[in-house]
């Protein structure tokens, strides 16, 4: 695959969890030549426990810290492409550190689509182990965080959720489309 070597920051997808943040960026940092971040298995290798451990360990707001400090350390050396926590964007001001440090894309599938990747993967997502009903606690969720993820400079609202996003993103982040 050609890679483009004109990208010098790093990009951090952001969205809510089950949009496909992973999966696009290990696409996308294949074809720009960059290395591939996934925060939450940064976060989970610097406390030496899973993500769910440390939810019951040491509760959400320690996750939070752990989570923002690991999240600054993105970038410092080299671009990269990071795909961030669903959460990591609103808290620690973490959105706006983002913008101030790379290119910010929020990846943003329709409902349908969110609760049907998250129904298979909900015992390993801390916020979605209640008893609640999963369309309830995504929606109250998703829409608390939306007005926090439609700060990223690039929105793709994504119609077809099979579709992929990689050559799109790379002709905006590369031709200057950025707003």
């Amino acid at each position: 695959m050609a890679t483009d070597n004109r990208l010098k920051t790093t990009v951090y997808l952001t969205g809510f969890m089950g949009c496909g943040k992973s999966y696009t960026g290990n696409l996308l940092a294949d074809r720009l030549g960059l290395p591939f971040t996934d925060l939450d298995a940064e976060i989970e290798r610097a406390a030496g426990k899973t993500i769910n451990d440390i939810f019951d360990q040491d509760g959400e707001a320690a996750f939070r810290v752990l989570e923002a400090e690991t999240l600054r350390a993105t970038g410092r050396d080299t671009a990269t492409v990071v795909a961030t926590g669903g959460g990591a964007p609103c808290h620690h001001d973490g959105m706006n550190w983002m913008n101030d440090h790379g290119i910010t894309v929020f990846l943003d599938p329709p409902l349908e689509v969110l609760l049907a990747r998250l129904e298979e993967g909900r015992d390993h997502r801390p916020l979605l182990q209640s008893g609640a009903v999963l369309r309830s606690i995504v929606t109250e969720k998703l829409s608390a965080r939306r007005p926090v993820y439609e700060q990223a400079r690039i929105q793709l609202t994504i119609e077809d959720p099979n579709m992929d996003l990689t050559d799109l993103l790379v002709g905006i982040i590369t031709d200057g489309g950025i707003p």
